[in-house]
Protein backbone atom coordinates (compact mmCIF):
# COMPACT_ATOMS: atom_id res chain seq x y z
CA UNK A 1 0.00 0.00 0.00
CA UNK A 2 1.65 3.31 -0.70
CA UNK A 3 2.82 5.96 2.13
CA UNK A 4 0.67 8.03 3.44
CA UNK A 5 -2.60 7.17 1.23
CA UNK A 6 -5.39 9.78 1.47
CA UNK A 7 -8.93 8.57 0.69
CA UNK A 8 -11.99 11.63 -0.05
CA UNK A 9 -15.11 10.34 -0.05
CA UNK A 10 -18.28 12.85 -1.30
CA UNK A 11 -22.09 12.10 -1.41
CA UNK A 12 -24.77 12.57 0.65
CA UNK A 13 -26.26 11.48 3.68
CA UNK A 14 -25.21 7.56 2.75
CA UNK A 15 -21.79 8.37 3.12
CA UNK A 16 -22.33 10.19 5.66
CA UNK A 17 -23.76 7.57 7.68
CA UNK A 18 -26.72 9.35 8.66
CA UNK A 19 -28.83 6.86 11.00
CA UNK A 20 -25.70 4.67 12.47
CA UNK A 21 -26.19 4.84 16.03
CA UNK A 22 -22.59 3.82 16.10
CA UNK A 23 -21.05 6.35 14.11
CA UNK A 24 -19.46 4.78 11.45
CA UNK A 25 -22.10 4.46 8.62
CA UNK A 26 -20.19 2.02 5.32
CA UNK A 27 -17.41 3.86 5.23
CA UNK A 28 -15.80 3.75 8.47
CA UNK A 29 -16.28 -0.43 8.68
CA UNK A 30 -15.17 -0.50 5.13
CA UNK A 31 -11.90 1.45 6.04
CA UNK A 32 -11.49 -0.07 8.86
CA UNK A 33 -9.56 -3.17 8.13
CA UNK A 34 -7.85 -0.71 5.30
CA UNK A 35 -6.03 1.36 8.86
CA UNK A 36 -4.95 -1.65 10.42
CA UNK A 37 -2.88 -2.09 7.53
CA UNK A 38 -1.68 1.10 6.92
CA UNK A 39 -1.77 3.61 10.08
CA UNK A 40 -0.83 6.39 7.95
CA UNK A 41 -4.24 6.19 6.19
CA UNK A 42 -6.00 9.01 6.30
CA UNK A 43 -9.83 9.59 5.69
CA UNK A 44 -12.20 12.19 4.72
CA UNK A 45 -15.88 11.59 4.95
CA UNK A 46 -17.05 14.57 3.17
CA UNK A 47 -20.85 13.44 2.91
CA UNK A 48 -23.58 16.21 3.19
CA UNK A 49 -27.23 15.37 4.01
CA UNK A 50 -29.54 16.51 1.57
CA UNK A 51 -26.67 16.93 -0.85
CA UNK A 52 -27.45 16.46 -4.27
CA UNK A 53 -25.54 15.92 -7.47
CA UNK A 54 -25.12 19.65 -8.57
CA UNK A 55 -24.11 20.72 -5.09
CA UNK A 56 -21.47 17.59 -5.08
CA UNK A 57 -20.13 18.92 -8.12
CA UNK A 58 -19.73 22.66 -6.81
CA UNK A 59 -18.13 21.39 -4.13
CA UNK A 60 -16.00 18.73 -4.51
CA UNK A 61 -12.85 19.81 -6.06
CA UNK A 62 -12.19 23.03 -3.54
CA UNK A 63 -12.56 20.15 -0.74
CA UNK A 64 -10.33 17.79 -2.02
CA UNK A 65 -7.58 20.20 -3.21
CA UNK A 66 -7.29 21.39 0.33
CA UNK A 67 -7.18 17.81 1.30
CA UNK A 68 -5.16 16.13 -1.11
CA UNK A 69 -2.92 19.34 -3.12
CA UNK A 70 0.04 18.04 -0.94
CA UNK A 71 -0.25 15.01 -1.72
CA UNK A 72 1.64 13.21 -4.57
CA UNK A 73 -0.93 12.13 -7.18
CA UNK A 74 -0.73 8.37 -6.81
CA UNK A 75 -1.64 8.51 -3.26
CA UNK A 76 -4.52 10.06 -3.46
CA UNK A 77 -8.32 8.30 -3.83
CA UNK A 78 -11.67 9.76 -4.62
CA UNK A 79 -14.84 7.77 -3.91
CA UNK A 80 -18.40 9.43 -4.94
CA UNK A 81 -21.57 7.95 -4.20
CA UNK A 82 -24.96 10.32 -4.73
CA UNK A 83 -27.78 10.74 -7.08
CA UNK A 84 -30.66 9.48 -4.37
CA UNK A 85 -31.93 12.79 -3.36
CA UNK A 86 -31.94 14.23 -6.99
CA UNK A 87 -34.61 11.29 -7.50
CA UNK A 88 -36.22 11.91 -4.55
CA UNK A 89 -36.56 15.60 -5.20
CA UNK A 90 -37.69 14.43 -8.59
CA UNK A 91 -34.64 16.35 -11.02
CA UNK A 92 -34.85 15.63 -14.06
CA UNK A 93 -32.04 12.91 -14.91
CA UNK A 94 -30.40 14.39 -17.71
CA UNK A 95 -29.87 17.41 -15.05
CA UNK A 96 -28.09 14.70 -13.37
CA UNK A 97 -26.58 12.83 -15.78
CA UNK A 98 -24.84 15.98 -17.11
CA UNK A 99 -23.56 17.09 -13.95
CA UNK A 100 -22.40 13.50 -13.08
CA UNK A 101 -20.51 13.83 -15.99
CA UNK A 102 -18.60 16.78 -15.81
CA UNK A 103 -17.82 16.12 -11.98
CA UNK A 104 -16.25 12.83 -12.64
CA UNK A 105 -14.32 13.56 -15.70
CA UNK A 106 -12.82 15.85 -13.72
CA UNK A 107 -12.26 13.93 -10.29
CA UNK A 108 -11.06 11.07 -12.83
CA UNK A 109 -8.25 13.87 -13.93
CA UNK A 110 -7.35 14.46 -10.69
CA UNK A 111 -6.72 11.02 -8.66
CA UNK A 112 -8.05 7.46 -8.97
CA UNK A 113 -12.16 7.35 -8.52
CA UNK A 114 -14.70 5.01 -7.98
CA UNK A 115 -18.53 5.54 -8.52
CA UNK A 116 -20.76 4.26 -6.19
CA UNK A 117 -24.72 4.21 -7.33
CA UNK A 118 -27.32 5.65 -5.03
CA UNK A 119 -29.34 3.37 -2.42
CA UNK A 120 -32.69 2.37 -2.18
CA UNK A 121 -35.24 4.24 0.28
CA UNK A 122 -37.90 2.72 2.38
CA UNK A 123 -40.66 4.97 2.40
CA UNK A 124 -41.44 6.24 -1.07
CA UNK A 125 -41.97 4.04 -3.60
CA UNK A 126 -42.13 6.26 -6.71
CA UNK A 127 -38.90 8.02 -5.69
CA UNK A 128 -37.30 4.49 -5.51
CA UNK A 129 -38.26 3.64 -8.51
CA UNK A 130 -36.06 7.10 -10.08
CA UNK A 131 -33.29 5.77 -8.31
CA UNK A 132 -33.07 2.68 -9.42
CA UNK A 133 -33.76 3.57 -12.68
CA UNK A 134 -30.93 6.66 -12.73
CA UNK A 135 -28.77 3.75 -11.20
CA UNK A 136 -28.88 2.20 -14.87
CA UNK A 137 -28.24 5.29 -16.07
CA UNK A 138 -25.11 5.79 -13.92
CA UNK A 139 -24.02 2.16 -15.35
CA UNK A 140 -23.73 3.61 -18.60
CA UNK A 141 -22.20 6.49 -18.05
CA UNK A 142 -19.39 4.77 -15.95
CA UNK A 143 -19.04 2.51 -18.76
CA UNK A 144 -18.32 5.01 -21.57
CA UNK A 145 -15.97 6.92 -18.92
CA UNK A 146 -14.39 3.72 -17.83
CA UNK A 147 -14.72 4.34 -14.61
CA UNK A 148 -15.40 1.55 -12.03
CA UNK A 149 -19.00 1.60 -11.11
CA UNK A 150 -20.95 -0.51 -7.92
CA UNK A 151 -24.40 -0.36 -8.30
CA UNK A 152 -25.89 -1.19 -5.13
CA UNK A 153 -29.44 -0.22 -5.40
CA UNK A 154 -30.67 -4.08 -6.61
CA UNK A 155 -28.38 -5.65 -3.44
CA UNK A 156 -29.49 -3.49 -0.75
CA UNK A 157 -33.44 -3.63 -1.79
CA UNK A 158 -33.46 -7.35 -1.25
CA UNK A 159 -31.46 -7.02 2.06
CA UNK A 160 -33.46 -7.08 4.86
CA UNK A 161 -31.41 -5.25 7.36
CA UNK A 162 -31.10 -2.33 5.06
CA UNK A 163 -34.99 -2.18 4.15
CA UNK A 164 -35.96 -3.15 7.80
CA UNK A 165 -34.12 -0.88 9.90
CA UNK A 166 -35.09 2.41 7.04
CA UNK A 167 -38.80 1.51 7.15
CA UNK A 168 -38.26 1.54 11.53
CA UNK A 169 -36.50 4.95 10.92
CA UNK A 170 -37.13 7.67 8.97
CA UNK A 171 -38.16 5.43 6.11
CA UNK A 172 -34.95 6.51 4.50
CA UNK A 173 -31.50 5.84 6.37
CA UNK A 174 -31.03 2.39 7.67
CA UNK A 175 -29.01 1.86 11.43
CA UNK A 176 -26.19 -0.31 11.84
CA UNK A 177 -26.95 -3.57 10.16
CA UNK A 178 -28.31 -1.61 7.35
CA UNK A 179 -24.64 0.02 6.69
CA UNK A 180 -22.47 -3.10 7.63
CA UNK A 181 -23.96 -4.87 4.69
CA UNK A 182 -23.40 -2.45 2.88
CA UNK A 183 -19.65 -1.88 3.47
CA UNK A 184 -19.23 -5.89 3.26
CA UNK A 185 -20.66 -5.76 -0.28
CA UNK A 186 -18.23 -2.68 -1.27
CA UNK A 187 -15.34 -4.27 0.30
CA UNK A 188 -15.79 -7.19 -1.61
CA UNK A 189 -15.80 -5.26 -4.97
CA UNK A 190 -12.49 -5.62 -6.98
CA UNK A 191 -11.81 -2.09 -7.75
CA UNK A 192 -12.46 -0.98 -3.97
CA UNK A 193 -9.52 -3.53 -3.07
CA UNK A 194 -7.44 -2.34 -5.76
CA UNK A 195 -7.66 1.53 -4.17
CA UNK A 196 -4.81 0.11 -1.33
CA UNK A 197 -2.40 -1.36 -4.40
Amino acid sequence: MPAALRLCFFGDSFINGTGDPTGLGWVGRACASQRTASPDLTIYNLGIRGDKTAQIHQRWQVEAQARLDGVAPAQRRLIFSFGANDSAQDIPPQHTLAEAECLLRTAQAYARTLFIGPAPIADDAAADRRIASLCEDFAALAARLDLPYLPIHGFLRQHRSWMDEAGAGDGVHPGAGGYAALADFIRGWAPWQGLFD
